[in-house]
């Protein structure tokens, strides 16, 4: 027999009695996107809905684009698009720790297109109050704002193609696998916006324009509350809430891409090279390159996929851990690449305050049909302070530029507890008979060591195990058995946390059955640890049962 195994993100799903429906919300959530479930999923509309015009359709450039398709929520597939949905039910209190997991696919659409486009994020939204979240809930610029941060324009009459666009108000965060722009300062007729200065710009900060680079994981800031006033010797800009805050807090380079080949895989290139960190107490970028990556490889996988053993293979992995002096979180963001995971943000910390350079406004900016605009050599600087929100509501964007079409889609999205049981799927291939299986010993659980939570699969409650027919229905608890008619019979052992399938005669294909588990220590053994659901699967490599 040979065994397979690629690691399942986490999701909690309850249920309790015979044959039940999983229950919906409050977290931990999953939910796969290939099952046609979109229920109490929100799809947010656009601040200043016509401010880049219309595309050939007639419809807004910036209209939501999701819907479902074979290989998940699919957020965009040509130019100048957004996709965006967001989780109102399942809000989160900061106190707790949290664990977000995507599987996402990125590719260009036409496959002979290699511009630059934009990328995916997660954004955390303040969900204290309804300020923010319900029908208040919109998200901003296109393109290089992946429809988090907001865009200062120059023009003011729509012929022109962009106005100016307000970001999400009440953002907190977003974490972005940033094809290029995200990071970036961007100051030109049609857009400014605060961010990293790269290359000869004129501007104080500046970095080499060599780490201007693609394939990046970056993490911006919260947007400003209320009124900005920055007094300059030039003016007092008045910034209304919306337009002003979401820094740059860190990016980080992964490597080459498949379009330029941007680095050499067998060189240490620029993946140790290009990142930046914002010193919140200066308001200027440095660099800032741990830990070390080893393997570059492209935030984009660049192709479909079916299994993790695929080298296109893409999934997120973001750890928020409470941050107990200054509030905020500890930030930690690992990519999936293949069958290897590659830490490339780790405990980034998240103040509740900091300084900043403002370099999107301009210095000076007198209107017209050609409007002249220019910027200050030594931008101000200002303080972005927020306390961290009581209640935070997740969602997820993806945008996309003037120039590519490309597809943006995510599946197997999981939100749980950070220090919930591990279930990873198991994948066999058997030629014929009975087969029995150790699915749990691949699994972890926590228990207290000391004030330290530690993981073993020794921590395992082998007596919590529960079978699931498929990611909806759960049999319950102590409910040890399962046949599916034409299939077979699928019998747990909960002494020894072996699974024995009993194949129907001349069954082929694929025989799946789903399973969740939970720890046997305090407080780990609460429902609410319980792990996300995983799969065993029995590929059968002939017909013969």
């Amino acid at each position: 027999m040979i065994k397979r195994l690629f690691f399942c993100l986490f999701a909690w799903v309850m249920c309790s009695g015979l044959s039940v429906r999983a229950q919906e919300g409050p977290l931990p959530f999953f939910r796969s996107f290939l099952d046609g479930n979109l229920n109490k999923i929100t799809f947010p509309g656009p601040n200043e809905p016509g401010a880049s015009g219309r595309a050939a359709d007639g419809n807004y450039k910036r209209i939501n684009r999701a819907v479902l398709n074979q290989w998940g929520l699919q957020l965009t597939r040509g130019k100048e698009e957004i996709g965006a949905f967001y989780l109102p039910e399942y809000i989160f209190s900061t106190q707790d720790g949290l664990l977000i997991e995507f599987e996402y696919i990125m590719m260009y659409t036409n496959a002979e297109e290699i511009g630059i486009t934009d990328g995916i994020c997660m954004f955390l939204v303040d969900a204290t109050t309804n300020e923010y979240i319900g029908s208040n809930l919109k998200y901003g610029a296109e393109g290089a704002g992946f429809g988090y941060t907001h865009r200062r324009s120059g023009h003011t009459d729509i012929r022109y193609g962009v106005t100016s666009i307000t970001g999400m108000k009440g953002g907190y965060l977003a974490v972005a696998l940033d094809q290029g722009h995200f990071k970036n300062w961007r100051f030109e007729n049609y857009e400014m916006r605060n961010g990293i200065p790269y290359g000869d710009a004129g501007i104080a900060n500046v970095q080499s324009a060599t780490y201007n680079t693609r394939s990046n994981v970056t993490i911006r800031g919260a947007a400003g509350r209320g009124e900005k006033v920055i007094t300059t010797s030039l003016k007092t800009h008045r910034i209304a809430e919306g337009r002003w805050g979401y820094p740059v807090l860190i990016t980080r380079h992964t490597g080459w891409d498949e379009k330029t080949g941007l680095e050499d895989p067998n060189s240490d290139g620029l993946r140790n090279k290009a990142g930046f960190m914002l010193n919140t107490q200066t308001g200027m970028y440095e660099q800032y390159v741990v830990p070390r990556i080893d393997n570059p490889f492209c935030i984009a996988g660049g192709k479909l996929f079916y299994h993790s053993d695929e080298s296109a293979y893409r999934k997120a992995i973001i750890a928020l851990e409470p941050n107990t002096i200054g509030g905020g979180f500890r930030i930690t963001v690992t990519i999936q690449h293949g069958t290897e995971k590659t830490v490339v943000i780790e405990n980034y910390t998240y103040p509740s305050s900091l300084l900043y350079t403002e370099n999107g406004i301009p210095a000076q900016f007198i209107p017209g049909e050609y409007p002249t605009i220019t910027y200050y050599s030594n931008p101000p600087q200002t303080e972005l302070a927020l306390k961290t929100p009581e209640k935070l509501a997740i969602g997820f964007m993806a945008s996309t530029g003037q120039l590519t079409s490309y597809t943006n889609i995510i599946r197997n999205l999981r939100i749980t507890p950070l220090y919930g049981a591990n279930a990873e799927d198991d994948i066999y291939n058997h030629r014929r008979g009975p087969v029995i299986v150790r699915p749990l010993d691949n699994d972890v659980a926590y228990r207290l060591v000391g004030n330290q939570p530690g993981a073993s699969k020794d921590n395992l409650d082998l007596t919590s195990f529960r079978i699931w027919t498929d990611e909806k229905h759960c049999l319950g608890d102590g409910q040890f058995e399962h046949e599916e008619k034409g299939v077979g019979k699928w019998k747990y052992n909960p002494e020894s946390g072996e699974m024995t399938f009993f194949p129907a005669k001349d069954v082929g294909g694929e025989a799946v059955i789903w399973y969740d588990i939970k720890s046997i220590h305090s407080p780990y053994v609460a429902e609410k640890y319980r792990s996300s659901l995983a799969k065993i699967v029995i590929n059968f490599t002939d017909d013969e049962g």
